[in-house]
């Protein structure tokens, strides 16, 4: 085996929408940067067909800028993005094109100067005192052992802090199920205007579950209104299909997200129970369920739903996309009793204001609760409590599950990402660990870097 040694200031694990702003904007600070990512692109979830969704609050204020509104606008300079329109649902949509998103995703690394590594994944911590003295890398028979003032977790899963021992917690609270993932896919040769027609004269085919809040102007009107739209329904069709034995998934409504594509949609609707994303046994389950999900579930869009009749997969995305598994300890932590009230402390170090979005991991429900008012999430909330040079960035940050289903958005986790690339590039410059950052710092960078902070 080849065995490569190699040493950074800082080294990001995940290229998603946790760890790609924060490989940026720590380069562009002057800090010397490895960004490794264990799929052959870059962007994680960023790339599999999913929108941006809560870069406006419920009142339509912009609570979301900085690095992720910059690479919305490098999208819309190449005519590969919609920009925000307010949704009633989901407070706002952003669609783009994923493929012109890999390139620039790429661009942007190249040109900040950071060293990417792709087709990679970690397999070990060596921890001593407190601290991660090296992570080791493998990939393609390589064995890369890699040293760094700070470590910034972006994996989603945390692997970097469960290898090293961090703590962290998993699951709703009361019953430890995390919410289910889901294999997106890609339509074809639907006719949206057919099925706008078929949901204008059914609008009882937008009534959702009473444990979902949605406002009434979130109906068949607003979904013609705009091709920057996420549908979300056919609840009533699935309750008929479930009852006659028809409904090859788990779930109570039909979720697709416009494509820039004339006459695709990316569909959101397998459903996959009982999962734990971040078990390799699991996830493989889950992956395979997906496979043969799909084509059962385009036979049934086909057969039942006005639109859907001649469609068919043109896509099947590379990698699960995976809701919730481990949240890690962190020096603060973030939980539903702050977030309900719009608590915007201090050491805010980015905003959140999406929707309490819990998908059931055991049945086929969903719980939405809206939120009045943006929140604040603390610096503290991206520094390892267990390890003094560990940071987290993304859906695996320190906050208790309801919050999670609010934050893991990925506008959300890009804001999260860019304080974390922040907060590790002060205290690489500063020579101390990130726990010893002044919070008031990379508040004042993020502010130049055009972040909204508060509201």
């Amino acid at each position: 085996m080849n065995t490569v040694s190699k040493s950074y200031d800082i080294v990001v694990i995940g290229a998603g929408p946790g760890g790609l702003p924060a490989a940026i904007v720590a380069a562009r600070r002057g800090a010397k940067v490895l960004l490794v990512e264990k799929n052959g692109y870059l962007g994680g979830n960023l790339a599999i067909g999913l929108p941006l969704l809560g870069y406006l609050d419920k009142n339509g204020i912009q609570v979301t800028a900085g690095f992720a509104q910059e690479l919305v606008d490098t999208l819309m300079d190449r005519n590969a993005c919609y920009g925000h329109s307010r949704c009633p649902m989901h407070n706002s949509v952003t669609l783009y094109n994923h493929e012109e998103f890999k390139l620039v995703a790429f661009e942007k690394c190249l040109e900040a100067g950071v060293e990417i590594l792709l087709n990679t994944e970690v397999i070990d911590a060596d921890v001593e005192n407190g601290s991660i003295r090296k992570l080791t890398l493998f990939g393609k028979g390589y064995r890369i052992e890699v040293e760094a003032k700070v470590f910034i977790d972006a994996t989603g899963d945390g692997d970097v802090g469960y290898l090293a021992g961090a703590h962290y917690e998993k699951g709703q609270k009361g019953t430890g199920v995390m919410q289910p993932p889901t294999l997106m896919f890609t339509l074809g040769n639907v006719n949206l205007e057919k099925f706008h027609e078929f949901i204008s004269k059914d609008p009882e085919q937008m009534i959702l579950g009473d444990t979902m809040e949605v406002p009434r102007d979130y109906n068949p009107d607003h979904i013609k209104s705009t091709p920057n739209h996420v549908f979300v329904g056919l609840r009533k069709l699935f309750s008929q299909l479930k009852a006659k034995g028809e409904l090859p998934v788990d779930r109570d409504t039909f979720i697709y997200i416009n494509s820039l594509i004339p006459g695709e949609v990316n569909v959101n609707s397998t459903r996959h129970l009982n999962v734990d994303g971040s078990n390799v046994f699991d996830i493989t389950r889950a992956e395979i369920e997906g496979h043969f999900q799909i084509p059962k579930l385009t036979e049934t869009l086909r057969k039942y739903v006005p639109g859907f009749e001649n469609c068919y997969i043109t896509r099947i995305f590379p990698t699960l996309g995976v809701r919730e598994t481990r949240r890690f300890a962190g020096i603060k932590q973030l939980t539903e009793d702050k977030i309900v009230v719009g608590d915007i402390p201090e050491d805010t170090v980015a905003l959140g204001s999406y929707i309490i979005d819990i998908h059931d991991g055991g049945g086929a429900g969903t719980i939405i609760k809206r939120l009045e008012k943006a929140y604040g999430i603390p610096y503290g909330c991206l520094v390892s409590k267990d390890i003094d040079n560990l940071m987290f960035s993304g859906r695996c940050i320190s906050m208790d599950a309801v919050v999670l289903s609010s934050a893991r958005v990925m506008p959300t986790c890009m804001a999260i990402g860019e304080a974390a690339g922040v907060g590790a590039a002060v205290a690489v410059n500063k020579g101390v660990k990130p726990a010893e950052v002044d919070a008031s710092d990379v508040v004042k960078i993020l502010k130049e870097n055009g972040a909204i902070l508060n509201y």
